[in-house]
């Protein structure tokens, strides 16, 4: 007796098979590259809102910040849900490394306390400041990230 060999579907499971390799394979690049990337990001982030990225010591890069601001002749500044990388000489700081970035404005100081996650990145981080010169830039970290101070 002879029985006809059925190929039927034999092409799909090879198409998965395929895919299913380069989907590891991309988790395995990204995983081995995952901080060179996001450190690109970082950097790209910074450029286009005017921060300046040496590459020596530590700086503080925001990518994000709520800025609210009240007030007339002295204003008043409340920085919520800020993000801010953090780069040690060239290489974002990772796992649990905690530290204050400066937040200043003629009339007024303070810093943002925060603790860095495993890509480098302080999340969620808020602070406030009063007595701030109204229609003056405020800064925020080292690298030149300047928001205008207007109620």
């Amino acid at each position: 007796m002879n029985i006809p060999k059925r190929e039927e579907g034999q092409g799909l499971v090879e198409y998965a098979l395929v895919l299913v390799l380069v989907a590891v394979a991309i988790i395995i690049i990204l995983t081995i590259l995952g901080s060179s990337v996001a450190l690109v990001y970082v950097r790209v982030a910074g450029g286009f809102s005017g921060q300046s990225i040496t590459g020596s010591g530590t700086e503080y890069v925001v990518l994000n910040a709520d800025i609210s601001v009240s007030g007339a002749l002295s204003c008043n500044v409340t920085i919520n849900n800020a993000t801010v990388a953090v780069i040690e000489d060239g290489k974002l700081l990772e796992d649990d490394n905690s530290g204050n970035i400066s937040v200043s404005a003629p009339g007024g100081s303070a810093s943002m306390s925060g603790t860095t996650n495993n890509i480098g990145l302080a999340d969620g981080l808020s602070t406030s400041l009063s007595g701030v010169t109204c229609g003056s830039s405020m800064s925020i970290g080292n690298t030149g990230y300047k928001v205008k101070v207007n109620p």
